[in-house]
């Protein structure tokens, strides 16, 4: 009976730990990010703008949890260097943050698409 008791105390004891979160996953609980980002922040403004010229192509605004902070990346397939696109809540690229574009885009979680279409 001893022995069926500590199994299962085992068990429950593995199963609570399974059932805790990663906190790498938990959403931040601060953002400059709210309803909507593009009309919020001039300096979001001025680059989706950019991408909104006629003949510029598709463009899609994505904002991601990175290691339990906000980002927001702003994605176009014509260009050549998509990490220079993508920025934290003060406008820094994640290059100017020192964050490798392969370990974001590994990492992150697309939280909510905040514009698509073609221009």
């Amino acid at each position: 009976m001893k022995n069926y008791l500590r199994l299962a105390s085992l068990l429950f004891i593995f199963s609570m730990n399974a059932c805790i979160d990663d906190a790498s996953n938990a959403l931040p609980t601060d953002t400059c990010f709210k309803k909507d980002p593009i009309a919020e922040l001039p300096w979001l403004k001025t680059v989706v703008t950019q991408f909104q010229q006629p003949k510029s192509g598709p463009l899609k605004v994505v904002l991601y949890v990175y290691k339990s902070e906000y980002y927001i990346a702003v994605n176009n397939p014509l260009v050549s260097s998509p990490g220079s696109y993508i920025f934290n809540c003060k406008g820094e690229s994640i290059g100017k943050l020192n964050i490798s574009y392969n370990q974001f885009t590994a990492d992150a979680l697309a939280e909510k698409v905040l514009l698509e279409g073609t221009y």
